[in-house]
């Protein structure tokens, strides 16, 4: 109301040639602050999207942001996104599922428009994130779907709390040949990367990501991953410290939901070695999706879409 008040004085005032239009321009920032424009940690809210509500709770000390697709009475489908993606990461895919599932896309401490602590950064930590949302917005046996660093969390949730999940999907969990990248020489490298990303600004990794990185993606995904880049803290990629993500083989024995894991597309010595992991599955399967690399979803989105509604039939 203050900026509506103050820009209509201001047009008054330009009419008459009493208030010059750089000083419109140097006050509004500082309006924008005074309206609550930008949250308690200083970063800009997000911008309503759709008929999703977008809130926040406190979960293990972290101010969570969330987006919810809403319906009473839907079965909840939480997803957990990958590190420097964000909940909207997941805007296209659950917009497929939304008319059947509530679903609730979390950004993940240091993403998006969480808060951004120091630390820790640990697998465990977002474990215990993930578990703080489900109680304070008393859910009971969701579905849970990460992707990346987020299968990893979903998936050590499911190992920890066996009776929380309803169900577990993964995409393109850390096996074999991603697992060299995830040491921590890696770390100063990866940090270098992301801030030189986030020096860019939005419309330039946007061209970034169409001509280099992932050519053939739709400008609704170029802009949520642009997004995401600019949103995040360095300190996110501290989670590959954490050896739990390294090691499925004591995780993945100690689930007992339903899972599936869709799996990028391999040569046939990968496709062996991930398809030996995912036989620790209690109740479980893996399928590799021909020609997708580690964004699964956004590559393949209608196989992906296809899979998970094959699996979530299976549940009913």
């Amino acid at each position: 109301m203050i900026l509506v008040v103050y820009l209509s004085v201001c047009a008054r005032l330009l009419e008459k040639r009493r208030c010059r239009t750089k000083y419109v321009i140097l006050f509004i920032p500082i309006v924008l602050l005074l309206t609550g424009y930008q949250n308690d940690v200083g970063q800009v809210k997000p911008v309503p999207y759709a008929n999703w509500e977008s809130n926040s709770v406190k979960s293990n000390g972290v101010r969570i942001h969330y987006w919810r697709t809403g319906g009473e009475g839907k079965p909840v489908m939480i997803m957990a996104h990958g590190v420097t993606d964000y909940g909207l990461s997941w805007a296209s895919l659950a917009e497929k599922f939304q008319s059947d599932y509530d679903i609730i896309m979390y950004d993940a401490r240091g993403h998006g428009f969480s808060e951004k602590p120091e630390g820790p950064y640990s697998l465990g930590a977002h474990v215990e994130d993930l578990v703080g949302l489900i109680k304070a917005l008393k859910i009971d046996k969701s579905i849970l779907i990460g992707h990346s660093m987020g299968s990893g969390t979903v998936a050590l949730a499911g190992a920890t709390y066996p009776d929380l999940p309803r169900a577990i999907i993964i995409e393109d969990p850390a096996l074999a040949e991603l697992l060299k990248y995830l040491t921590e020489v890696n770390i100063p490298e990866w940090k270098k990367f992301i801030a030189a990303d986030k020096a860019l600004g939005k419309q330039k990794l946007m061209k970034l990501a169409r001509t280099k990185r992932h050519p053939g993606w739709s400008d609704f995904e170029y802009d949520h991953w642009a997004e995401a880049k600019l949103l995040v803290s360095l300190n996110v990629v501290e989670v590959i410290r954490d050896e739990a993500l390294r090691e499925p083989s004591k995780i993945y024995p100690k689930i007992t939901a339903p899972m599936l894991i869709l799996k990028a597309d391999a040569d046939k010595e990968n496709r062996q070695k991930h398809l030996k992991v995912s036989e620790l599955l209690q109740n479980g399967k893996m399928v590799h999706i021909d020609d997708a690399a580690h964004l699964v979803r956004q590559d393949k989105p209608a196989e992906t879409e296809r899979q998970i509604r094959i699996f979530l039939d299976g549940l009913k």
